[in-house]
C-alpha cells in the first residue's frame, strides 16, 4: 500500500510539473477555451464587482481629536494605493507575487514552482495576487480541480476588467494581516503603531508574512517564523531589483520589534458610549438600518467571522462635546471627590460601606465593585443649540460604564422649585404675593402622603427657623419649604410636572404629588441643565443632542443636526422666574459660592435627608448642573470629609455650589461677558402686590387667628394684652373689618401686617385719667372711650360736695382715686361732683329796740 501511494504521488507529481511547464511556455487563452468547456461557465457573464469593504468607524470631536474607532472585531482601514509608499508595495509584490505586473492573472511558473517545494516540505502558495483576490471573493476555496481552473479562469476575466493597479488596491486592503487587522493599513498599525509612510524596509517586508497563514506567521507568537519569512521577502525585493543587496541585509540586522496587541484607547469613554446606544437605538438615527442589527453594520462595520459579509463601517461621527473643557470637569471631580479603590479599604471601611448598601436594600457587589465613596457628575449645554458640550461622570469609565451625568436619576430635591415658580407664574400669582413661611407646616393631600399613611404632609424648612411670611421671590431667593408646599397645594403637582416637561425634563421620573415641588422624583443632570436654559433664554428651547455630524467613507455628509429651537415657554414667564434666580448665587441667596462675578442664576437643591446635593446653574450662553452623592445608592450625606473639609451635612450650596463656580470660571475663561435678555412685555405683572379680603377675627384663639391671617397672605403681629377675655383670646385687631364705617369686604395689600390683641387673662389696668371739669355725662362717655383704648372697664358712683366756685357746680370736683393712680377692670370710682351751698337759713322775728336803742 505505501509502495503504491509512492508512486502515485510520483506519477502525480511528474504530470503536473510536466502540465506547468508546458502552461508557462504556451498562451494560456487557447488552453483555456478546452477547458472552459469542461469545468466551468461563461466567465463573461459573471459579475466581478469587487465586494464593498468594511471599514473602521470613528468619533471624533468637531475640532477633529478622535474619541474612539468602532468596528465589530474586523479592524480595516481601507487606503487608496497612490497613497502606500512604493516600498511597501514592493514589499507585498515581493512576498505574495513578484511577477504581478507581469503575467495576466495566472502565473503557471510559479505554481509548478510552489508545488515542487510543497513536496520539498516547504509550504507556500503559488497563486497570484489577482487569483487570492478571486478565492477571496468569487469561487471560494474548495479544494477540486474544477475550483482551481474556475478561480485561474476568474482570474484572467478579472484583469481583463480592471487595471493591475485597481486589483492590487483591492487586495492590499482586503487580504487578513491577523489579530482582527484587515488590511495594509491596519496592520502596520496593529503590529507597528505606525502609519504607512513611517515603517522601515524590515518592517514592511514582515508585514506581509502573516498573510500566507495567521496563525502560524503570528508576529507575537511565533516571531522567529516571521523574522525567517521576512528575510525570505527581503532577498526576493534585492533580487528583483527593488532594494540593493546592501540593504536588504542590513534589514535582516534589525530585529522584530513588535508593540503589544491594543486598541485604541480614547479620552472620553462615556461619551463614546453614550454615541453609540443613540446611533443604534435613537429614531433619529433610521437612516443608518430599520433594526438594531442594520444599523450595527451600518456603523461597526461586519464582524471578523462573519466571511459573507460586506460593507459597513466607514462612518465619522462628530460630535458636540468640548473635549478640553470635559477633561476639566474630570479633573474637578477628581480633586473634589476622588474615587476610592475598595483595595485600599480597611476591613472597618469595608464593613461600614456594605452596611450602607444593606441599609438601602441594594444588591452588595464584589468586593472590587464598591462604590464606598461619595461621587459627582457634570453637565453642560449651550443654551441656543442645545447641544451638549460636557457629560462628566465622577467614576471612571473603567470603574463604572453607568453614565452619572446622562442617566443618573436621582432627587433633584429644591432644584426642582423654579418649575413650581413657573407654574405659579402661569396661574395668575405674583412674586410679591405673601406666604406664610413657619415651620413645620401641615398640607392636607388628597392622597396618602405621610410616612404613617395619613393624608397630612408635615414640611419642614431646611436650615434657620422662620417665624414670619415672605414674599414667593423671597422665598424662592432663600429656598423655603413650606412656601412652595403651599405653592404646589394651589397650582396642582400635574401643572408642576407639566412645566418641567415643557421646559426639558423628558425622561425624569416625576410622580404628580405634592412634593414634586421639593424634589420628590428623579432626574438626570443634563436634563435638569437643558431645562435651566429657558431662563436664560427667556423660553427659547433646543432640545439637547450629543451628534453634530455623521459623514460616510467618502465624506459626504450623511446626516447634519438641526437645532430646532422653538417657544416653549412664554417669555414674560421666564423673564420673571429669572429674577429671584439671579439672587440665589449672592449673599442674598443659598448659594453665595457659586457666585462668579458675571451675570447668572441658578437654584440649590438637597434632598430631605442629604442623600443628593444639586446646584444647577446658568450664565447667558451655557447652564450646567452638578450633582453630588453616592453612587450605587441614596444615602444621607454626614459627617463627610470632602475636598479635607469635614461636613456634618451636604447641602447643594456647601459642595455641589463651589464645583460649579470652580468649573464655569474655567468653561468662560475666554468667554465675553454678556446680559441676559431684555424684559419682553408684560413682566410688570408679575410684581404686582396683590389684594387680599381682611379676616375678622375676634374671639378666635391666638393660633386660629394667626393660622386665619396668614392663610389670607397677611402677616399677623400679636400684641398681649391684658384682657378678662380667657387667655389666648383675640380681644382686637387692627385692622378692623369690624369696626364702625368699614367696608365691606375690607381688603389690604398682601403682606400688610394685622395686629392681633391677644387677652393674657388678667384684668387690665391703667392710669385714672383726669375727669375735672367734666359733667356726669361727659364721663361716662369718656369711660367708654377709656375702655376702648386700655380695656378698662370702670363703675362709678356720685358724691356731692358743696362749693362756693360756681365753674366748678355741676361737673367733678375730684375723684378717688385720685387721676393718675392704677385702676384695674372692675374698679369702682368715685365722682365728686360740686354743688352750690344751700343758702343761710332766716333769721327769726325781734321789737326792734335795739336798733332804736341805737337810734337814740
Amino acid at each position: 500500500m505505501a509502495l503504491a501511494t509512492l508512486l502515485s504521488v510520483a506519477l502525480l507529481a511528474s504530470t503536473w510539473l510536466a502540465l506547468f511547464s508546458y502552461f508557462g511556455a504556451t498562451s494560456a487563452f487557447g488552453l483555456f477555451t478546452d477547458l472552459e468547456k469542461r469545468f466551468v461557465p461563461d466567465v463573461q457573464g459573471m459579475a466581478l464587482d469587487f465586494p464593498d469593504l468594511s471599514r473602521v468607524s470613528s468619533i471624533r470631536t468637531l475640532d477633529g481629536v478622535k474619541l474612539a474607532e468602532l468596528d465589530d472585531g474586523k479592524n480595516s482601514r481601507p487606503v487608496k494605493l497612490e497613497d502606500v509608499p512604493q516600498m511597501v508595495v514592493d514589499a507585498a509584490l515581493a512576498a505574495e507575487d513578484a511577477d504581478f505586473y507581469e503575467h495576466e492573472g495566472v502565473d503557471f511558473a510559479a505554481i509548478g514552482s510552489a508545488f515542487l517545494d510543497n513536496l520539498r516540505g516547504v509550504t507556500r502558495g503559488g497563486s497570484t495576487i489577482t487569483q487570492q483576490v478571486v478565492k477571496q471573493n468569487f469561487v471560494g476555496n474548495e479544494v477540486t480541480i474544477k475550483r482551481k481552473i474556475r478561480e485561474a479562469m476568474v482570474a484572467v476575466e478579472l484583469e481583463r476588467r480592471y487595471t493591475k493597479d485597481q486589483i492590487l488596491e483591492y487586495y492590499l486592503n482586503s487580504v487578513y494581516y491577523g489579530w482582527g487587522a484587515y488590511g495594509v493599513r491596519a496592520a502596520a498599525q496593529e503590529y507597528f503603531g505606525k502609519d504607512l509612510d513611517e515603517l522601515t524596509l524590515a518592517e514592511a517586508a514582515a508585514l506581509f508574512v502573516p498573510i500566507r497563514n495567521p496563525s502560524i506567521y503570528d508576529p507575537r507568537r511565533q516571531p522567529e517564523f516571521v523574522e525567517n519569512r521576512r528575510n525570505d521577502v527581503l532577498d526576493t525585493m534585492a533580487t528583483h531589483g527593488m532594494i540593493t543587496r546592501e540593504q536588504a541585509e542590513a534589514a535582516k540586522k534589525q530585529p522584530l520589534v513588535i508593540q503589544p496587541h491594543t486598541r485604541f484607547q480614547g479620552p472620553a469613554d462615556h461619551v463614546v458610549a453614550e454615541v453609540k446606544r443613540q446611533l443604534l437605538h435613537e429614531p433619529e438615527f433610521s437612516f443608518l438600518g430599520a433594526t438594531v442589527d442594520e444599523r450595527k453594520k451600518a456603523v461597526f462595520g461586519c464582524p471578523s467571522d462573519d466571511i459573507d459579509c460586506v460593507g459597513g463601517g466607514g462612518l465619522t461621527v462628530y460630535v458636540t462635546i468640548d473635549l478640553p473643557l470635559q477633561e476639566k470637569a474630570n479633573d474637578i471631580l477628581e480633586t473634589w471627590l476622588p474615587f476610592t479603590d475598595p483595595s485600599t479599604l480597611t476591613q472597618e471601611e469595608i464593613d461600614a460601606c456594605i452596611a450602607r448598601y444593606n441599609a438601602t436594600r441594594t444588591p452588595v457587589p464584589e468586593l472590587d465593585r464598591l462604590r464606598c465613596s461619595v461621587t459627582g457628575a457634570i453637565s453642560m449645554v449651550d443654551n441656543v443649540t442645545g447641544a451638549i458640550k460636557v457629560m462628566s461622570s465622577g467614576l471612571p469609565f473603567e470603574v463604572e460604564q453607568f453614565d452619572l451625568a446622562l442617566q443618573g436619576q436621582r432627587n433633584p430635591g429644591s432644584s426642582f422649585k423654579p418649575f413650581g415658580l413657573v407654574a405659579a407664574l402661569e396661574s395668575g400669582i405674583s412674586e410679591l404675593s405673601f406666604w406664610d413661611a413657619r415651620s413645620p407646616l401641615e398640607v392636607e393631600c388628597p392622597y396618602p402622603c405621610s410616612d404613617d399613611g395619613s393624608n397630612i404632609w408635615t414640611v419642614r424648612n431646611a436650615g434657620g427657623n422662620i417665624d414670619h411670611g415672605l414674599t414667593l421671590y423671597d422665598a424662592t431667593r432663600r429656598s423655603v419649604n413650606v412656601v412652595y408646599a403651599q405653592v404646589a397645594r394651589d397650582v396642582g403637582p400635574a401643572h408642576i410636572v407639566d412645566v418641567a416637561r415643557r421646559m426639558g425634563v423628558r425622561k425624569g421620573i416625576l410622580p404628580q404629588v405634592y412634593s414634586i415641588v421639593l424634589g420628590a422624583g428623579n432626574v438626570a443632570p443634563i436634563e435638569m441643565a437643558s431645562a435651566y436654559s429657558n431662563f436664560a433664554t427667556n423660553g427659547l428651547h433646543a432640545d439637547t443632542y450629543l451628534v453634530e455630524r455623521i459623514e460616510g467613507p467618502d465624506g459626504s455628509v450623511l446626516y447634519q443636526h438641526v437645532s430646532d429651537r422653538r417657544q416653549v415657554m412664554d417669555p414674560a414667564v421666564m423673564a420673571a422666574a429669572r429674577r429671584p434666580l439671579t439672587k440665589v448665587p449672592t449673599s442674598a441667596g443659598t448659594a453665595p459660592r457659586a457666585n462668579i462675578g458675571r451675570p447668572q442664576g441658578g437654584k440649590t437643591g438637597t434632598h430631605q435627608n442629604y442623600m443628593d446635593a444639586w446646584f444647577v446653574g446658568f450664565v447667558p450662553q451655557y447652564s450646567t448642573a452638578v450633582w453630588v452623592g453616592y453612587p450605587d445608592f441614596q444615602y444621607p450625606m454626614r459627617n463627610v470629609t470632602i475636598n479635607n473639609q469635614f461636613y456634618s451635612r451636604v447641602f447643594g450650596g456647601t459642595i455641589p455650589a463651589p464645583i460649579w463656580a470652580e468649573f464655569m470660571q474655567e468653561a468662560l475663561a475666554d468667554e465675553p461677558v454678556l446680559d441676559f435678555p431684555e424684559d419682553p412685555p408684560g413682566v410688570g405683572k408679575y410684581f404686582v402686590v396683590p389684594e387680599t379680603d381682611v379676616p375678622l377675627v375676634l374671639g378666635m384663639l391666638e393660633e386660629d387667628a394667626v393660622d386665619t391671617v396668614y392663610q389670607a397672605h397677611l402677616q399677623p403681629v400679636v400684641e398681649q394684652v391684658a384682657s378678662i377675655e380667657p387667655v389666648g383670646t383675640v380681644v382686637g385687631q387692627d385692622p378692623d373689618p369690624s369696626a364702625e364705617g368699614a367696608p365691606s369686604p375690607m381688603t389690604a395689600k398682601q403682606g400688610t401686617q394685622v395686629t392681633l390683641l391677644v387677652s393674657t387673662g388678667e384684668p387690665p389696668s391703667a392710669p385714672l385719667p383726669d375727669f375735672a371739669g367734666l359733667s356726669v355725662d361727659q364721663v361716662i362717655a369718656a369711660l367708654e372711650q377709656f375702655k376702648t383704648d386700655t380695656g378698662v372697664e370702670l363703675s362709678f358712683i356720685v358724691s356731692f360736695v358743696e362749693t362756693s366756685e360756681p365753674s366748678l357746680v355741676g361737673v367733678v370736683v375730684t375723684t378717688s382715686p385720685t387721676p393718675g393712680s392704677v385702676v384695674t377692670f372692675g374698679d369702682e370710682i368715685t365722682l365728686f361732683v360740686g354743688v352750690e351751698p344751700p343758702p343761710p337759713p332766716p333769721q327769726p322775728p325781734g321789737n326792734g329796740g335795739g336798733n332804736g336803742n341805737g337810734g337814740g
